[in-house]
């Protein structure tokens, strides 16, 4: 994969309190993006795989040394959000949320780390809780060098881009695979209603097959009327494209948000590949 970096000529490194500043963490990569929320369109934008997966103990470290390098980032901005990508999750209905202890919402679903800090962020859409662990140095690390940053998984935006396109897809089921190094999350929609949110460990191609037509099985869906849509890497996984199209009837690659606009430089991206980040901003 590729690193890229686009900047619109409109773009005003004096105007960031205009700007909404947006990054994406994985311990392969890291995307930055920088919407205008004036007339709400990006024009700046920034991806860079790193050479090999950074582990926990080290990206503390990488995070300072990067946010160090791209000094704009160090601007006051209208609003900044962060995700630190991670298959460990839990969400949880709004009226059965406890502030006070989620960390209590792991017990049997995921074994913590001592040093992760649990963060939550309200899905206004479902009403429901994303809870889910950032490593506490990192955490602290990011919130010390970015003014007034807000914390969110990637369900938010997965979840919050799912309802608003529910009307595009009246009466049907969907299945909606993103899909990072090392694990995929994905969805079961039936109309405006999530049926399914789950994060499945992605080693290879197979498996990312493999999951995605189980949940076919699991709901009884239509492998022909039923579509799946993906977003994200798809192509880190060599073969599974091609699988999902000869078992499935419906194969959909994710564009661009249609929330917002963007400048021409983002004709260069590959559009499902970065549509999480950019449906960050629709997130509270």
């Amino acid at each position: 994969m590729r690193n890229i970096a686009i900047i619109d000529d409109a773009f005003d490194s004096n105007a960031s309190s205009a700007y909404q500043l947006s990054i994406q963490y994985h311990e392969r990569f890291c995307t930055i993006s920088i919407l205008d929320t004036s007339d709400m369109k990006y024009l700046a934008f920034k991806n860079f795989w790193f050479a090999d997966a950074v582990p926990p103990a080290k990206q503390t470290d990488q995070i300072r040394n990067l946010l160090h390098a791209e000094s704009y980032l160090a601007r006051n901005y209208k609003a900044v959000t962060f995700m630190y990508l991670t298959p460990v999750s839990v969400l949880v209905p709004a009226p059965l949320f406890r502030k006070e202890t989620p960390e209590a919402y792991f017990h049997y679903s995921a074994r913590l780390n001592p040093e992760d800090k649990v963060c939550y962020r309200k899905i206004h859409a479902i009403d429901a809780y994303a809870v889910f662990p950032i490593p506490l140095d990192f955490y602290n690390q990011v919130r010390l060098m970015v003014p007034d940053v807000q914390f969110f998984h990637q369900m938010c935006p997965q979840i919050e881009e799912a309802i608003a396109e529910s009307s595009e897809f009246a009466g049907q089921n969907r299945v909606i695979a993103n899909i990072n190094p090392g694990f995929a999350d994905l969805m079961v929609m039936q109309d405006d209603k999530l049926i399914l949110y789950n994060s499945y460990v992605i080693k290879n191609s197979e498996d990312l097959v493999f999951f995605i037509l189980y949940l076919y099985e699991q709901f009884s869906l239509s492998q022909e009327e039923t579509p799946v849509i993906l977003s994200g890497f798809p192509e880190l996984y060599s073969g599974a494209t091609e699988l999902l199209y000869k078992y499935l009837g419906k194969v959909l690659f994710r564009e661009f948000p249609d929330k917002f606009t963007y400048s021409a430089t983002f004709g260069e991206l590959a559009k499902h590949q970065f549509s999480q980040i950019l449906n960050l901003a629709r997130c509270e």
